[in-house]
């Protein structure tokens, strides 16, 4: 990786990792990991396991707000680039596509102005402004757990006239410059999007036509009204579906039609409405509607439905997690600097990335128990770095031993 200092104490791999080792430990700020760093033999065991030393996080901060995004942004891509060469999410696909998730998230909200790029709300009653930056994420998601960052979009405003902007920047406008940067990092990728009542309209259809991709997106009641107004004239098909999910039991009715035309494009409508039966008798109902390029029948209209409620795994898995459960990456972790900003993100999304690797294994979930939560084993593991002595020479014969990793599918 480039290293934009004239001389340094650290190298740029002690930097970047020191970065990423941050989410990875999940410490939640800078501040924290700094006393992590300063406490037992953590720094010792850290130098001994990684084979790096770990710099102050305000050493780490100077530099990572001084890197070009792309930088940290190409590292992201060889990860997710050699997963997808051994085939880790092979099995995980459906009919050969990537399931890949499209949402926007909220990273940091201020009082004042923080830089040009703002984005703002502004109170009807009282008039007062609050800025925030937002990001728009492309998340690969499979049924056993996964939401992994493979590209990454800042919604902001557009510069176009000396500093000021015609309108805001949005999540529909951003998900070109997405799915562009998608395409080119990703070209020959079989990829199927996911997403959200936003995403029913012309560019996102004629996105998915012209990059070959396949789409499972949602249809909202009042979202194409000449779409739905055709839909509700013509006989549907009908499949009955019953299942359990441990002690929960699930009826599904899901109706269906093929090749419904609308402005200028070829749909699959279907339709999903569930009853779930909890085991001390509580009833839940929903419904999930959706529009998909896949053909529907009798075989395929229960994997369709399941397929289309994995984007939920973006909020769920992908940003739920790094906001609630250690990384919390709505933390202010360069706060002066809009650029550091965006790279202690990526820096996030990397370590997110190897810690499922970590959490969703065969091994892992083996030494879980009832008892046993994720969030305790990573205070065991801190714990560990402090007070621990860690060997060489232990690391060495790990290092040396090759390890199979399974994932259950």
């Amino acid at each position: 990786m480039e290293d934009p200092r004239i001389q340094a104490q650290y190298s740029i791999d002690e930097i970047v990792f020191g970065a990423i080792s941050m989410f990875l430990f999940k410490t939640g700020s800078r501040n924290n990991y700094d006393n992590f760093r300063k406490t037992g033999k953590f720094a010792k065991n850290f130098k001994k396991a990684f084979g790096l030393r770990l710099p102050s996080m305000d050493a780490v901060a100077d530099v990572i707000k001084e890197m070009q995004g792309i930088e940290l942004e190409k590292l992201k891509t060889e990860m997710i680039r050699s997963l997808i060469e051994k085939k880790v999410f092979h099995k995980m696909r459906y009919q050969g596509k990537f399931l890949i998730a499209i949402d926007g998230t909220g990273i940091a909200t201020y009082k004042e102005r923080h830089c040009k790029d703002c984005l703002y709300t502004q109170r009807k009653k009282t008039g007062i402004k609050t800025y925030y930056h937002k990001v728009l994420e492309a998340k690969i998601v499979t049924p056993n757990g996964f939401s992994i960052s493979i590209c990454t979009v800042w919604i902001d405003n557009e510069d176009t006239n000396n500093g000021k902007y015609d309108k805001q920047g949005c999540e529909t406008k951003s998900f070109i410059k997405l799915s562009e940067k998608l395409k080119k990092e990703f070209p020959r990728l079989p990829i199927c999007l996911c997403a959200d009542g936003l995403y029913p309209k012309k560019p996102f259809f004629e996105t998915c036509k012209n990059n070959n991709w396949d789409y499972i997106v949602t249809l909202k009641d009042g979202n194409l009204k000449g779409l739905w107004k055709k839909i509700r004239l013509k006989i549907r098909q009908y499949h009955k579906h019953e299942f359990m999910d441990g002690s929960d039991s699930y009826r599904q009715g899901i109706q269906w039609l093929n090749n419904e035309k609308h402005n200028g494009f070829t749909h699959n409508w279907i339709q999903c409405k569930e009853t779930k039966t909890e085991i001390g008798g509580k009833i839940k109902k929903a419904r999930f509607v959706y529009l998909t390029s896949f053909e529907v029948d009798n075989e395929e209209a229960v994997n369709i439905i399941a397929n289309g409620r994995l984007r939920w795994k973006i909020e769920k898995q992908g940003f739920d997690q790094q906001k609630n459960h250690g990384y919390n990456i709505e933390h202010k972790y360069c706060r002066n600097s809009y650029q550091g900003l965006k790279n202690f993100y990526q820096c996030c999304q990397i370590a997110h990335t190897i810690n499922q690797l970590v959490e969703l294994s065969k091994n892992f979930k083996d030494v879980l128990t009832d008892k046993m939560s994720i969030r305790f084993m990573w205070e065991m593991m801190r714990g560990f770095m402090i007070f621990a002595y860690l060997k060489a020479s232990d690391i060495l014969r790990i290092n040396q031993h090759k390890y199979q990793i399974q994932y259950p599918e």
